[in-house]
C-alpha cells in the first residue's frame, strides 16, 4: 500500500518564478563585479527580501569577494546579522556598530558575530560587515573603511539619496534590494521642494537616484509574496502599480478559528459580525458613523479595544503551514497599526488597562518590515473632513494593510470613502520629478475601498 502523501501548502510556479528572478539578479550582479554598476530588486511586502540579501551574501563569500551590508536603521541591520548567520552557517560577520549600539547579547552571541571598531575591520580586512548606511557613511570619511567588492543596501526605497551618495563609496558595485510600496525616507528639511525635480536631489530614495542618473540599471521584481495568503494580495497589488505578484501559500492553507460562538448579545453583534468576517475572508472593514472627529478619537479606539477583547474570547486558534495543528493565538502575534502617536498613546493606555499589553500598538513608520498573525489598522482617512498628503500618503496605508499573515481588520468612518467623491485636488509638480504622494495615495485608497466593499460590517 503507497502510504499518502500530504499536498504542499505553497504553490510551486509560483516558488518557480521567485527562484527565476532571484537567479537573473544574481547573475546581473556577479556579472557587474568590479564595475561602476548596480542592480535593483524590487519587492512587495512579504517577499523574503533578507533572505535573498543574506543568501547573496553568502554566495559573494564564497567567491571570496569582500561585502559590505547595510540597512537605514539600527533594528534592520541587527535583523541582517541574524539572518545571515542562520542561513550561512560558519559564516564570519563583522557588526560595525555605533558608541553605544552594541548587537542584543543573543545576536552577539551567535558563532561568527563580532563587533570590531571600524578601523580594526578595515585593517583587518574583515571580509563581510554589516552596518546601518550612517554608520557606513561616518566609518568611511573616518575611519576609511572602504575596498569593498559589492555594497548591499537592503530597504533600499527607505533610504535617502543623500546618505547613499557617500556610503556608496565603499564598494563599485551594488545591489539594492527594497519594497517600493512602503513610506518614503523621512525629511526633517523645511521646505524639501527646493530639490524636487533636480538629478542629484537628496531626498529621492537610494533607488530613484540610481534610476534617474542610470536608467539602463537593470531592475528585477520579485513575483512573490510569502507573507500574504493569496486573500490579501489583491488588495496589496493596489500599491505595486505594473508589479505583478502572487502568494507562495496556498488557498486555505492558514485559518483563523474562533472556537467559541458569539452569545447573541445585540451590543456585540457587529463585533462578532466583524471577527466572523475575516476570519472567514481575511478581511474586515468596520465602519462607525460617520463625524468629524479628533484624530485620537476616544469611540475608534474604544472599538478596537472591544473587537481584540472579543477576539480573544472567542478564543482565537491559527493554523498555517507552519503551524499544521491550530493553536491558540498569542498576545504578541496581533497589532494595531496607527497613522499618529497621539493615537498610538491612546490605544496603549486602553489596551494595558483593559489586560492587552501583549499586543504591539504602533505608528505605521514603526511596523515596516515587522509581521503578525493579526492586524488591526486604524484607517488614516478616518474621520477626517478633508484629505492631505499625510493621509493619503500611499505607503503609509500599504504598510498598515501588510503586516498580516491570516486576517486584517480596517476601522474607519462611513463618510470616508465619500472623501475621494469628485476630481482629485490639484497638487504641485515638478520637472523631472513623477511620483506624486496625493494623485497616487487617492489611486490606491480607492482602489483599496472598492475591495474591502464586500467586507464591510458597520457598527
Amino acid at each position: 500500500m503507497t502510504a499518502r502523501v500530504a499536498p504542499s501548502p505553497y504553490d510551486a510556479a509560483v516558488l518557480a518564478a521567485a527562484q527565476a528572478v532571484e537567479d537573473a539578479i544574481r547573475a546581473d550582479l556577479f556579472a557587474r563585479i568590479g564595475r561602476q554598476a548596480a542592480v535593483v530588486a524590487a519587492a512587495p511586502a512579504g517577499a523574503g527580501k533578507s533572505q535573498l540579501v543574506s543568501e547573496t551574501a553568502g554566495l559573494l563569500r564564497q567567491r571570496d569577494l569582500r561585502v559590505a551590508v547595510t540597512a537605514p536603521t539600527n533594528e534592520q541591520a541587527y535583523s541582517l546579522v541574524g539572518r545571515l548567520i542562520r542561513l550561512n552557517p560558519g559564516l564570519a560577520v563583522s557588526f560595525v556598530h555605533a558608541q553605544g549600539r552594541d548587537l542584543p547579547p543573543a545576536l552577539a552571541a551567535l558563532p561568527g558575530v563580532s563587533q570590531p571598531s571600524a578601523a580594526a575591520a578595515q585593517a583587518q580586512g574583515d571580509p563581510l560587515v554589516v552596518a546601518t548606511v550612517d554608520k557606513l557613511t561616518d566609518a568611511y570619511l573616518r575611519d576609511g573603511l572602504g575596498a569593498f567588492d559589492v555594497l548591499i543596501l537592503d530597504e533600499a526605497f527607505q533610504a535617502d539619496a543623500a546618505r547613499y551618495y557617500t556610503a556608496a563609496h565603499v564598494a563599485a558595485t551594488h545591489l539594492l534590494v527594497g519594497d517600493a510600496g512602503q513610506l518614503d525616507p523621512f525629511s526633517p528639511l523645511p521646505d524639501a521642494t527646493f530639490w524636487r525635480g533636480g538629478p542629484e536631489d537628496p531626498l529621492q530614495t537610494a533607488v530613484g537616484v540610481v534610476l534617474r542618473n542610470h536608467p539602463t540599471t537593470p531592475v528585477h521584481r520579485l513575483p512573490i509574496t510569502r507573507r500574504l495568503d493569496p486573500r490579501a494580495v489583491p488588495v496589496a497589488r493596489c500599491f505595486y502599480p505594473g508589479h505583478h505578484f502572487d502568494s507562495a501559500i496556498t488557498a486555505g492553507v492558514r485559518e483563523i478559528r474562533l472556537t467559541r460562538p458569539g452569545p447573541g448579545s445585540r451590543a456585540l453583534a457587529p463585533i462578532d459580525r466583524a471577527l466572523d468576517e475575516a476570519a472567514a475572508s481575511g478581511w474586515a472593514h468596520v465602519l462607525l458613523p460617520g463625524a468629524p472627529v479628533l484624530t485620537a478619537d476616544p469611540t475608534s479606539a474604544e472599538l478596537i479595544r472591544d473587537l481584540l477583547l472579543r477576539l480573544f474570547a472567542r478564543q482565537a486558534r491559527v493554523r498555517c503551514e507552519d503551524r499544521p495543528n491550530p493553536t491558540d493565538l498569542r498576545l504578541s502575534e496581533v497589532a494595531v497599526g496607527v497613522s499618529h502617536n497621539d493615537q498610538k498613546d491612546l490605544l496603549r493606555a486602553l489596551l494595558d488597562d483593559a489586560g492587552l499589553g501583549g499586543v504591539a500598538v504602533d505608528t505605521a513608520n514603526r511596523l515596516q518590515g515587522l509581521t503578525y498573525e493579526v492586524v488591526i489598522a486604524w484607517h488614516p482617512l478616518a474621520g477626517s473632513t478633508v484629505t492631505d498628503a499625510f493621509h493619503l500618503d500611499p505607503g503609509r496605508l500599504c504598510v498598515l494593510l501588510t503586516r498580516h499573515r491570516q486576517a486584517c481588520i480596517v476601522v474607519g468612518r462611513d463618510t470616508d470613502q465619500t472623501l475621494l467623491d469628485g476630481v482629485p485636488p490639484a497638487t504641485p509638480g515638478f520637472l523631472g520629478w513623477d511620483p506624486d504622494p496625493v494623485l497616487d495615495g487617492w489611486d490606491a485608497h480607492e482602489g483599496v475601498f472598492r475591495l474591502l466593499d464586500p467586507h464591510v460590517v458597520h457598527a
